[in-house]
């Protein structure tokens, strides 16, 4: 049985695969895949086809459907969503199977023991077509969770918990309202476009902050401001000028 991972997430490509492993120790796993883009080209040319797609709906390039507008997949599909109303209905009313992130075994194994009994079967042209027009016009969902990168673990974490993420050698990391930081595998300007602008801002190339963790600003020089942060007042970002209206306007919207 030969299993294919389609997922922008590093981490969570390895903790899906690890869980499927665990259930299923002796199936095999294809080269995982990151976009829409490889996902078109590799059901176009490739010859070794799985027998299974976990499939994440939100790729770095575009919404997974997209894949199977495009070609003919007559493969079963189990897809992967971190959205909680990201055209859940839709997914609902054509008895499509789906996992919500995080991912959990008990609901894995529930999605395997679905394959097995032949419940989870190819998707029909007009229901790939139903469910892609759905989700390009329903009203855009936001992250609500993801995975926080420690030495020795990868742990949920609920986005409206962190004070703000920020770029650090090429790297992006969180830090909660607790005070505590992780590592994440996903990029700044993704993070810019997946987050609340309700909730969330991005204050400069380097930093994106919770509105809950906004403790204050003061003038700086130029025209800038720097803001502080409840959780550590002795941090200070800085607020280009570009921004500073902009920002005065989003904390009192």
């Amino acid at each position: 049985m030969k299993v294919l991972i389609i997922e922008d997430e590093i981490p969570a490509q390895r903790y899906l695969k690890n869980i499927i492993k665990e259930i299923k120790p002796k199936w095999e796993f294809l080269f995982p895949l990151q976009s829409v883009e490889e996902g078109i080209e590799f059901f176009t040319e490739e010859e070794v086809m799985p027998d299974l797609i976990f499939m994440d709906i939100q790729l770095t390039d575009g919404i997974s459907f997209e894949i199977l507008e495009q070609v003919n997949v007559k493969i079963p599909i189990i897809f992967v969503t971190a959205y909680d109303e990201y055209a859940l209905r839709a997914f609902q009313v054509n008895s499509i199977d789906y996992l919500l992130k995080p991912t959990f075994v008990d609901a894995v194994k529930v999605a395997i023991e679905r394959f097995e009994e032949q419940l989870n079967l190819p998707l029909k042209a007009e229901v790939i077509e139903e469910v892609l027009r759905t989700v390009k016009t329903s009203d855009k969902a936001y992250r609500k969770r993801l995975w926080a990168i420690k030495p020795n673990s990868l742990d949920v974490v609920i986005v409206d918990d962190i004070a703000c993420f920020y770029s650090e050698n090429k790297q992006t990391h969180l830090l909660s309202l607790q005070n505590d930081k992780a590592k994440v595998d996903i990029t700044m300007d993704k993070l810019e476009d997946e987050l609340s602008p309700e909730r969330f801002f991005r204050i400069n190339r380097q930093y994106i902050i919770n509105i809950n963790a906004v403790q204050g600003i003061e003038p700086y020089y130029n025209s800038k401001w720097v803001l502080r942060l409840k959780i550590d007042p002795s941090i200070e970002i800085v607020i280009p000028k570009d921004k500073v209206t902009k920002f005065k306007n989003w904390v009192v919207d």
